[in-house]
């Protein structure tokens, strides 16, 4: 299976990862188009933003608003700052082309993520979300 970066994995829903025609390349770009834009919303900086694309945790407290922006962008977080169920699941049934297989693992890992007692304030729960998915991913030998 390609892997891709993990924060795809949580942005476009998990399912990105699963798929093998998926083109991770403009994937990349439509993440970085809306990091870009969310950067200047949120304060964050150019390190925040690798931060981001190199899978790690963020440094900063804009790393992690940073994130939740982009989550938002993206439909995944609400505006509660939790993760929207309905939209997750509409995201890995695209990104998994329906796949039974691969949209059964997406749903788990989706399922198992959106459960997490995360904190009220949004950029801490994003963070909190981004540490699962990856979690998730490696047990399921996506990373």
């Amino acid at each position: 299976m390609q892997s891709t970066p993990i924060i795809l994995v949580a942005i476009v829903l998990l399912g990105a990862a699963l798929v093998r025609a998926f083109d991770e390349k403009e994937a990349l770009a439509k993440l970085m188009e809306t990091a870009e834009a969310c950067i200047a919303e949120v304060g964050a900086s150019d390190a925040d933003l690798q931060d981001l694309i190199k899978k790690q945790p963020a440094s900063t407290y804009a790393g992690k608003c940073l994130r939740a922006c982009v989550m938002k962008n993206f439909g995944l977080l609400d505006a509660n700052g939790k993760v929207d169920t309905d939209a997750a699941r509409e995201k890995a049934k695209q990104y998994t082309g329906n796949d039974p297989a691969k949209l059964k693992l997406a749903l788990e890992i989706g399922d198992t993520c959106s459960v997490i007692t995360v904190p009220d304030d949004h950029c801490e729960a994003a963070e909190a979300y981004g540490a699962c998915f990856k979690t998730e991913a490696k047990k399921h030998g996506l990373m």
